[in-house]
């Protein structure tokens, strides 16, 4: 393994971040694959003193010039890669992504917000607040010489795109600095009121999702409503995971009260989109079902990250 490694050294930085946060930073370089994975803290209220998150950076080769970087969300599976350090890994979104990305001479940065916190697909009410972690790492990258700050982007898939959505959340406002931002196969059943973001965004749906599209037409209208940057895309006859042999098996999902999506208020309040109010225990028990989606030949995956990248591309000029 050591032969692997390049360089290795601790950087510390002092990072300001929210409410006067900080991160200590922790950088491995594996030279010979122009590959980075640092380690940096992003608190989470569902994981107290296990504050650590990784991301895995990849470089496109011979580039001399400040570099537009991607931030990748994986989902709840992390089925597509492994860290080249402290174990980590990303999904086959992430793991696709970086090949064709750097190929159109983006740097990539795969995070792992589920690293060493023992959470298995199934556990979605433990499920961090990801987004956090995506912008402190915006933030750290942003301090970075070797990328441009202002060209600073944000995928997601699955859970990671419900991750991304949360960038329409006001709470986002002050420290969002991505530019575009693809939210891939995300569940827009339980979604923030949007606020006005200067961040274009794109939703992908696959026509088949058992997380059902029209929850997501639903939210993106909303999002329109703001004024905001929003695009839609639908890809016919396939599932969640972008294949055309899915169907429905147990598991679970945030996909019930599609019809009637959930939409967060201040203070840790709920109302239906009906204008009803609910609360937490409802929420749990209406939105969360016990069905998972099947079939994962991902036959269209491919195609629904050249989309995600020709959008992209769009806002990298």
């Amino acid at each position: 393994m050591q032969k692997l490694l390049g360089i290795i050294f601790i950087l510390v930085f002092v990072i300001s971040f929210n409410s006067k946060v900080f991160s200590d930073i922790e950088v491995k370089k594996i030279k010979e694959k122009n590959i980075e994975v640092i380690k940096f803290q992003a608190p989470d209220r569902n994981f107290p003193n296990n504050d650590d998150v990784l991301a895995q950076i990849y470089f496109p080769k011979n580039n001399n010039k400040k570099l537009p970087v991607i931030i990748h969300q994986h989902g709840s599976t992390r089925d597509g890669l492994e860290f080249k350090e402290w174990g980590g890994n990303s999904d086959e979104w992430g793991k696709r992504l970086v090949k064709k990305a750097l190929e159109r001479g983006y740097a990539v940065a795969l995070l792992d917000t589920f690293y060493k916190r023992k959470l298995k697909p199934t556990d979605k009410e433990k499920f961090p607040n990801s987004v956090l972690a995506a912008l402190e790492l915006s933030y750290i990258l942003s301090q970075d010489e070797r990328f441009n700050k202002s060209k600073i982007f944000y995928t997601g898939f699955s859970y990671g795109a419900s991750n991304v959505l949360k960038l329409q959340d006001e709470r986002s406002a002050y420290n969002n600095i991505f530019k575009a931002a693809v939210a891939a196969e995300p569940s827009c059943n339980i979604v923030s009121i949007p606020y006005k973001s200067n961040t274009a965004t794109l939703i992908i749906k696959g026509e088949e999702s058992h997380y059902h599209p029209i929850a997501c037409e639903y939210y993106f209208k909303m999002i329109k409503k703001m004024g905001n940057k929003i695009e839609y895309v639908s890809i016919p006859k396939v599932n969640h995971f972008f294949s055309l042999n899915g169907s429905i098996t147990t598991g679970k999902a945030v996909n019930g009260c599609s019809d009637n999506i959930v939409i967060r208020l201040p203070k840790r309040k709920f109302k239906f989109a009906d204008g009803t109010p609910t609360n937490r225990e409802e929420v749990l028990k209406k939105c969360y079902t016990t069905e998972a989606g099947k079939g994962r030949t991902r036959e269209k995956l491919n195609e629904a990250i050249d989309i995600a990248l020709n959008f992209i591309d769009k806002y990298n000029k």
